[in-house]
């Protein structure tokens, strides 16, 4: 551990002598969970703000204790407790956010259900996945859950009631060595769910954990926005790095860029992890930068960050963003800086961070191939084994790795391989171009042509199919020009990524 990493530990509390003591006192007491994490932070930071939610303030000594009586709750009330299934069907908030820690103390094994999932998909999800309960918003209740459900229910507005209760208090908690699994769905985008669970662990997190603090230096920033949601790895993540460090968490229940931006401004946050679309709209919205200016420090992810993005932020707010890459089954592994991204003519997604291997294998030409990728931190019964991405990548000479699109998505066109992840970098360099979607779709005389939906800037001028073609004319080959193009706004998931035509 080099001196810098050992400073920051130092002032963060967790290599001090009574730091360690209170550390271990913390673990003793609340078995290796979540909430072990909280009780640690209530010592240190116990007057100051820990959550920001519609409109409500909550220190970190009040929200360990309504953690604490909601645990109680859950226990009491519906008898839940160690192994038991629970799935949570929550947008960020109050109470959801005290669920994680709560139901990790319990020990059961927590599923983080995707919000847009509909309720036949859930349907089909629950019949090969067994969850004793659910706990969900009233508001996701008709579009998300099916009608027959084989498990009990519990609404956050029923256990936001309760919390008021001081009765709780006096239940006796059972004591637990290890919270249970917490496994979060993958793809979303797609509509095809599948599980990725992980322990709820120290160790093997610490890599990832010391990377964010030693490239980011999250630890000398006051306050976050968890504009992703809790079920999305990125935005689980990003919650229980900012409750160890005693950050202000600043979150709300659905994304509105001036709703955003008014929180953001009010509360002066300056770390903002968040994915590329959700950022492009922020830079179209009415006076976004002087609504922006706490703002020191930009964590993308989750989707693929474009070049005039990066230009675009760091024109307006200085050289802020860091572009992480990571997959729900391996987890965080690869990162550029800010002085990586500026280094590069494209965007790169930098390098692995310590403790990561990777590889490029199945190459296709032109040094491009799939990205193998192999950690401690990987899913439950992936760790430290070698596992596909499914991404394809290339690596340059000064070690570098670039996103070239993903494999499965490829479109043979003509008899010619075309990637429509690359042919949207390609459409998105175009001044009038806030984002764009390509795909693929049945043709009679080619077997397959692209086609593409166009997002414009709000402030852009309004172009024509044919002219953004006479633009793309020389800058794609003839496999790779879209044969119909729609201008219309994207349809956005609520994790912030376009959603799959």
């Amino acid at each position: 551990m080099d001196l810098t990493l050992t400073k920051v530990l130092f002032r963060l509390h967790l290599i001090t002598p009574l730091g360690f003591i209170r550390l271990i006192y913390s673990l003793f007491f609340e078995g290796v969970t979540i909430m072990a994490i909280l009780r640690f932070a209530r010592f240190y930071y116990s007057d100051d703000i820990a959550v920001v939610s519609e409109g409500e303030k909550i220190n970190y000594k009040d929200f360990y204790r309504l953690t604490v009586r909601l645990s109680k709750i859950l226990d009491s009330e519906y008898s839940i407790s160690k192994g038991m299934r629970v799935g949570v069907l929550c947008r960020n908030h109050t109470v959801s956010a005290l669920l994680l820690p709560a139901l990790s103390r319990l020990g059961v094994h927590v599923r983080l259900l995707n919000t847009d999932i509909m309720s036949e998909k859930m349907a089909m999800f629950l019949l090969n996945k067994k969850m004793d309960i659910i706990i969900y918003d009233e508001e996701l209740r008709d579009r998300c859950l099916p009608s027959q459900l084989p498990c009990l229910i519990i609404s956050t507005e029923s256990l936001q009631l309760n919390l008021g209760e001081s009765k709780y208090d006096r239940v006796r908690l059972p004591h637990v060595w290890r919270g249970g699994q917490i496994a979060v769905l993958t793809g979303g985008s797609s509509g095809n769910y599948k599980e990725a669970s992980r322990k709820t662990g120290l160790v093997q997190f610490l890599p990832p954990f010391f990377a964010l603090l030693k490239s980011i230096r999250i630890q000398d920033y006051k306050s976050v926005y968890v504009v992703l949601p809790f079920y999305h790895g990125f935005g689980l993540g990003v919650l229980i790095i900012a409750l160890a460090m005693g950050k202000k968490i600043c979150m709300s229940r659905h994304f509105h860029t001036d709703d955003a931006l008014n929180l953001i401004a009010e509360e002066d946050v300056e770390v903002l992890p968040i994915v590329p679309t959700m950022l492009s709209r922020i830079w179209q919205t009415q006076e976004c930068k002087s609504r922006m200016k706490s703002v020191k420090c930009i964590i993308s992810g989750g989707d693929r960050l474009d070049k005039n993005l990066v230009v675009e932020t760091h024109n307006n707010l200085g050289s802020v963003i860091f572009n992480l890459y990571g997959t729900s089954e391996a987890g965080f592994f690869m990162m550029a800086t800010p002085t990586d991204l500026d280094a590069n003519d494209e965007t790169t997604l930098g390098k692995p961070i310590t403790g990561v291997e990777c590889e490029i294998r199945e190459f296709r030409g032109d040094g491009v191939g799939t990205l193998w990728v192999r950690s401690k931190w990987a899913m439950i019964g992936a760790q430290n084994q070698w596992q596909s991405t499914g991404d394809l990548f290339y690596k340059n000479e000064r070690g570098y790795y670039f996103h070239r699109g993903i494999a499965k998505n490829m479109v043979v066109c003509g008899g010619e391989n075309v990637f429509p992840e690359s042919v949207e970098q390609v459409i998105n360099q175009h001044p009038d171009v806030a984002a764009s979607k390509v795909f693929g779709v049945p043709d009679p005389d080619f077997g397959s042509v692209l086609n593409a939906i166009v997002e414009l800037k709000n402030d852009g001028k309004q172009i024509s199919e044919s002219e953004l073609k006479g633009w793309l004319k020389t800058k794609l080959s003839r496999a790779e020009m879209p044969h119909k193009i729609e201008f219309r706004k994207l349809e956005v998931l609520s994790t912030g990524k376009r959603a799959r035509v």
